[in-house]
């Protein structure tokens, strides 16, 4: 049975939900860029299909181009600038909820970690997990994805 999920920006203006059955499909990417677009050591995200995340509220956006191709669209509060969600132009049907706005953000456990080779050496990964030094390729990133979604 699929669970409803929500989440929002810091404000409480721009939401979003989405229905989801079984876990969430949750990584965190240690590269610069996301070290440097969330201010933290990693980002936290959440794949969610495009087609069933429901945003309501006022968005801006900010496209740029990623060094591993296509163009990442950032969806941010106009209020308090939280980043929400984003999409990829390499990635149709797909969108990248930040983990950190889930209302629970308990319920995202990361199936894997990508781009340790700019990892924080304070950073402690967990042994179950696999990680990439970078990017993984995207049929093997999906093979993960489809494994912990069955679970």
């Amino acid at each position: 049975m699929a669970s409803e999920i929500t989440g929002g920006c810091r404000c409480g203006q721009l939401r979003y939900r989405f229905e989801q059955d079984g876990p969430l499909l949750n990584y965190c990417c240690h590269c610069l860029d996301c070290q440097k677009s969330t201010g933290s050591a990693f980002a936290d995200q959440v794949v969610v299909m495009i087609d069933v995340l429901r945003v309501e509220g006022r968005s801006v956006t900010s496209s740029l181009p990623r060094p591993s191709g296509g163009l990442t669209t950032a969806h941010f509060c106009p209020d308090c600038f939280s980043r929400v969600h984003s999409i990829n132009s390499e990635r149709p049907g797909m969108a990248i909820v930040r983990g950190g706005s889930l209302d629970d953000p308990m319920l995202a456990e990361p199936f894997t970690h990508m781009w340790v080779k700019r990892k924080r050496r304070w950073i402690v990964l967990p042994d179950h997990l696999p990680v990439f030094e970078e990017t993984p390729d995207a049929a093997e990133f999906m093979r993960l994805a489809v494994a912990h979604r069955q679970r």
